[in-house]
């Protein structure tokens, strides 16, 4: 069993609805995985977002994306093979976000090895601290996911307990 030296990073605003389910996620998994896992929130600022992944082996990135799918579809990309599409509207507060933070760490070459992303299609980015039923359900389901690849990896050294 190999350690690695993983980040999962948790996307969004806690306070606009479902743009709080990477937070969330991230948020959930901090208190299964081993200690070899980091598990954190960001807003996503791309400077910021690429100080957090630096010297980091592995990092998955979660977050609520707006593409006009229908709402809890879930997107899985390679973003070591793959560039996140840029019709994406990661809810960010700012003019910048997940996408570009991606690219430019590729063109300077610090992008991680292994870089992943997992989106889940919002339904409803208003104020508020609630996610929608449907994001609520996809939690569980990315939860899973997440530590599913990560037993895979040695990682976790709890088990899955669901509640629904």
């Amino acid at each position: 069993m190999t350690n690695t030296n993983t980040l999962i990073i948790g996307i969004g605003n806690r306070y606009r609805s479902d743009d709080a389910f990477g937070c969330i996620v991230a948020a959930e998994l901090a208190g299964i995985a081993s200690s070899d896992v980091r598990c954190i929130e960001h807003d996503g600022e791309p400077a910021t977002l690429m100080e957090c992944w630096e010297g980091v082996d592995e990092v998955i990135l979660v977050d609520a994306v707006s593409s006009g799918a229908q709402a809890g579809k879930i997107f899985r990309f390679n973003l070591a093979l793959e560039k996140l599409p840029e019709e994406f509207n990661l809810y960010s507060t700012h003019a910048f976000g997940v996408p570009q933070a991606v690219e430019l760490a590729r063109a300077l070459h610090k992008l991680p090895a292994n870089i992943s992303f997992i989106g889940v299609e919002g339904e409803c980015f208003n104020a508020g601290v609630s996610l929608s039923k449907t994001l609520l359900k996809r939690k569980h389901e990315v939860v899973a996911e997440i530590l599913c690849e990560l037993r895979k990896k040695g990682d976790v050294h709890a088990r899955v307990i669901s509640d629904g």
